[in-house]
């Protein structure tokens, strides 16, 4: 083969080399430097959250957070005209005083649709990766307000066909003119349905609740008492093994890969041995293994987020702490819904423990020590228009 060639087509293949290299630095800075940005224009919302965890912040970078965006995301949040019958906030379901839940078993649409299951607290979702009880592919608020906002069976806000109606409420009120024109400076037309989405969503990711007793101990600002402590002890211990599945900032990280489990409920004559109505995770998977199989709860905040569990199945948090005595729940509400301490999907981690009627007090304490009150009368989380009655 001719030398010169063989040069020629080395030192071609050098220079390809060097660009995709270059190329490849130049991404890398120009990625990290829209982090950084990122980061940096985001901190005036997350000043008050210890530096040791703010790491832990988990954002969509298609939606950068600014105190524009939050303040028209709260209107937007309490404001029933974007329901397709005036009838329906974000805040009907998700209310301060319930620690942005409502309290109701199964939460009602606009039009008068029983949900198939009850509001989460939308507090710290900063901190998480998986938001729903049922779909593990929805990590950021930016993509699950389209359930809220589209979802038909059942229908929620209503939004889904009614788009232009729905944005035409909006864009005639003044004060909406004026919020919007802010929050996206420079844009042609911003009533869209994504600029909606992303100041609520901006909003919600401003819901902060580091403030319980336990955050207090954690900082040394404050004491839990002897009661709470015991609770703690038995709630961290080998034998409850609680934090396994309730870790992390939240209490709802659990250990390993595995984010949803089937905690014993339900063992049911239907196919699968759950409830028809609604079977977990496998509607979205459609693997027989996760029949049943719901996100963790977070325990922050228990105090006010009552009745438990998906389906809002269980009134006190004495109800959830005996399903776990017994290793899955024998009898739902003296009705006879099999023994869920034998559905084939149940998770091994729970396999029941003894505790005496003062344990059982003292973990309940420990558990109620994880409750932040400031979240339910924070102005800044509060219903704008009871302070602005001219809109």
């Amino acid at each position: 083969m001719n030398t010169s060639f063989v040069l020629y087509f080395w030192q071609m293949q050098k220079k390809g080399i060097l660009l995709i290299l270059s190329y490849a630095i130049i991404v890398s800075i120009i990625s990290c430097w829209r982090q950084k940005n990122f980061s940096e224009k985001s901190n005036e919302f997350f000043e008050d959250i210890p530096s040791n965890i703010r790491d832990s912040i988990y954002l969509f970078e298609g939606n950068q957070l600014t105190k524009e965006k939050v303040k028209l995301g709260r209107y937007l949040f309490y404001d029933r005209r974007l329901s397709i019958n005036n009838t329906k906030a974000c805040a009907t379901c998700h209310a301060q005083e319930f620690s942005f839940t409502d309290n109701y078993k199964r939460s009602i649409g606009a039009l008068g649709d029983l949900h198939r299951r009850n509001s989460k607290p939308l507090i710290n979702l900063v901190f998480d990766k998986y938001l729903t009880s049922a779909d593990s592919t929805i990590h950021f608020p930016e993509q699950q307000i389209n359930h809220p906002m589209f979802n038909i069976l059942p229908i929620e806000m209503g939004w889904k066909g009614s788009e232009k109606t729905i944005l035409e409420k909006i864009k005639h009120v003044e004060l909406y003119q004026k919020l919007f024109k802010e929050s996206y400076p420079g844009v042609k037309e911003p009533f869209t349905v994504n600029n909606i989405q992303r100041a609520i969503s901006s909003f919600i990711k401003s819901i902060i609740s580091l403030s319980s007793p336990y955050d207090k101990f954690l900082n040394k600002k404050e004491t839990l008492d002897e009661s709470q402590i015991r609770g703690k002890i038995l709630f961290f211990s080998n034998q409850l093994a609680c934090a396994t599945c309730h870790g992390g900032i939240n209490f709802n990280k659990a250990s390993g890969e595995m984010q949803y489990f089937n905690t014993g409920l339900y063992y049911t004559t239907d196919e699968y041995h759950y409830p028809e109505g609604d079977k977990g995770l496998y509607e979205l998977t459609k693997n027989p293994d996760d029949v049943g199989k719901f996100k963790v709860p977070t325990l922050r905040n228990l105090a006010y987020t009552a009745p438990y569990y998906h389906d809002g199945s269980a009134a006190t948090l004495e109800d959830v702490l005996k399903v776990y005595e017994n290793g899955g729940r024998v009898i739902h509400q003296g009705i006879n819904n099999g023994d869920g301490r034998h559905h084939p999907n149940k998770s091994k981690i729970i396999n029941g423990f003894k505790l005496n009627s003062q344990q059982r007090i003292d973990l309940i304490n420990f558990l109620l020590s994880l409750t932040d009150s400031s979240v339910i009368s924070n102005p800044a989380y509060s219903n704008p228009f009871l302070q602005d009655e001219t809109h």
